[in-house]
């Protein structure tokens, strides 16, 4: 554990010798969570099969139990302290470029500005953000999340609790044009905020197809170009071979909230593409 904390005093921090070799996962959590949260203990067993190495879970807790303002307002403390253990480790050997960062909400911005305010010389490789927090954010933060690393890709996935700009090179826009997911309609434990994880979890194991071209009524100023047919979404160890833009990729009802090739070639045709 990086940094999991009772108290504003107290904090643990992780022997980064043990992982020198290694490839190193950061996970860093939204408004009241924590890294006991459920979502976050399911993307550290799938990242574990999946990519290896070391996995290291960011835990401030504390602060995040706090109302939303409040944290809000604590947004500069928490990335300094944050900046200041992640810049130590890699002074000790974190090596930045086998790294993976995760961010959910507000652990989004957490993970763009940690990123951006690292010297070049020390540039993460890869970040993934799942509908990075939009409330309290989106007029008054820099929005040029690409330069948080070599690939920054950004899910969205609602329009309510989620950031209004696109601004990675990746921007997948889950459900309803990245603003509502149609899932959130058939169960009560998520909402389209809180699928996004669930979504980029189920991702490691079942594809999620995006589609070739924009839907009509969904609008976008960076549609990513030529797309290959069946093209899915989620973590990708080799990265996204130079596609970037918005990307476009319809969810479904039920668990594990993908569409089938056959449900997705339903919906183009009901949709006329």
């Amino acid at each position: 554990m990086l940094f999991k904390s009772s108290s504003a005093e107290e904090h643990k921090s992780v022997d980064i010798t043990k992982c020198s070799n290694e490839k190193i996962s950061m996970i860093f959590h939204g408004w009241m969570e924590s890294c006991n949260t459920n979502w976050v203990i399911k993307l550290r067993e799938r990242l574990t099969y999946h990519r290896g190495g070391c996995i290291i879970c960011i835990d401030y807790g504390y602060w995040a139990d706090e109302n939303y303002l409040k944290l809000w307002r604590n947004f500069d403390i928490i990335t300094e302290v944050l900046y200041k253990e992640i810049l130590s480790l890699i002074h000790k050997g974190l090596n930045p470029r086998q790294s993976f960062l995760f961010g959910f909400s507000y652990g989004g911005h957490i993970v763009s500005t940690i990123g951006r305010r690292l010297p070049s010389k020390y540039k993460f490789k890869k970040i993934d953000i799942c509908d990075m927090a939009g409330p309290g954010f989106d007029f008054f933060t820099d929005h040029n999340h690409k330069d948080a690393a070599d690939n920054v890709q950004c899910y969205s996935s609602s329009i309510d609790k989620g950031s209004r700009f696109y601004n990675c090179h990746q921007n997948i826009r889950l459900g309803q044009c990245g603003y509502t997911q149609p899932a959130s309609l058939t169960q009560s434990l998520y909402s389209s905020h809180g699928l996004c994880v669930q979504i980029y979890i189920n991702a490691f194991d079942h594809p999620f197809y995006a589609l070739q071209n924009p839907p009509r009524w969904c609008a976008t100023a960076n549609p990513a170009q030529n797309l290959p047919k069946y093209f899915t979404i989620g973590y990708k160890e080799s990265g996204y071979r130079h596609i970037h833009g918005d990307i476009f990729v319809p969810t479904g009802l039920q668990y594990p909230y993908n569409l089938s090739k056959k449900q997705l070639a339903r919906f183009q045709a009901l949709h006329g593409y």
